[in-house]
């Protein structure tokens, strides 16, 4: 019975001299991690917000106490950016010594760019990253309208996010009458097209078509359509137009 027990004691001593060698191994390695990191710092902004066809840029400042093995940009899993390099047809990469920084630049951005852009630095002091998330917004082409006998129809082109057709004729709401669709192009944008059946009465007042972003809550672009016969117009959108004749009004008075 006593050495019964001497040998349970013995396992015992055993099984905690291994447990704690275990655990002073991890503290050891948890520290290393720690007092690494701190060696590394990368700053980058958080949010980027854009419209179709804009340029973007995102930066990375980086500051290591050792040498700097890699640093880059990722997107979708893989590197758009590395340091050293000068990018693509797509994008522009440039970096600069002192201080470390990693300039990524979309041109021409599209909703299928936005997303999580990771900028990754690993140097012989230890490794961090950092992310900047990239977001589409407010984007509208063109658009038109046409009208006959018995329809009127109109369209937005290169819109993101995706919007809906509302249709008025003075008080009056026929959404709920119309006909919408949509199609998503390459680029990640919708065109969108409705069509509404012409009402008898209240002919004198034209039809007014509205893109609606429902993920906004906002109204992106309107257009009215008067009630001519086989009228076909297309143009760069409510926004724009309003801006040249804004232009020439101002050009008017200076006249």
């Amino acid at each position: 019975m006593l050495c019964m027990m001497k040998e349970m004691s013995f396992s015992s001593d055993v099984m905690s001299r291994h447990v704690f060698g275990w655990v002073s191994i991890l503290w050891l390695t948890s520290a290393v991690n720690i007092a690494a990191s701190q060696g590394v710092t990368l700053e980058t902004i958080s949010q980027v917000v854009a419209q179709c066809g804009e340029n973007v840029t995102l930066t990375c400042d980086a500051t290591s106490s050792g040498n700097i093995k890699s640093f880059s940009w990722l997107a979708k899993n893989k590197s758009v950016c590395q340091y050293g390099d000068n990018g693509s047809s797509e994008v522009l990469c440039e970096s600069t010594a002192q201080p470390h920084r990693l300039t990524l630049s979309l041109l021409n951005v599209m909703p299928v760019d936005q997303g999580k852009y990771i900028c990754k630095l690993h140097s012989t002091s230890g490794a961090k990253s950092n992310t900047t998330h990239v977001t589409v917004q407010d984007c509208i082409g063109s658009c038109g309208s046409s009208i006959n006998g018995s329809h009127a129809e109109c369209w937005f082109n290169g819109v993101y996010p995706i919007g809906t057709v509302h249709w008025f004729q003075g008080d009056g709401n026929f959404t709920l009458s119309a006909s919408t669709q949509a199609e998503k192009d390459p680029h990640g944008r919708f065109n969108v097209s409705s069509t509404i059946r012409v009402q008898k009465g209240n002919l004198n007042q034209p039809y007014e078509c509205s893109l609606w972003i429902p993920s906004a809550r906002k109204r992106l672009s309107s257009q009215l359509i008067p009630l001519v016969e086989k009228q076909i117009r297309s143009s760069g959108c409510t926004v724009k137009l309003q801006w040249i004749c804004i232009m020439a009004g101002i050009m008017t008075f200076m006249i």
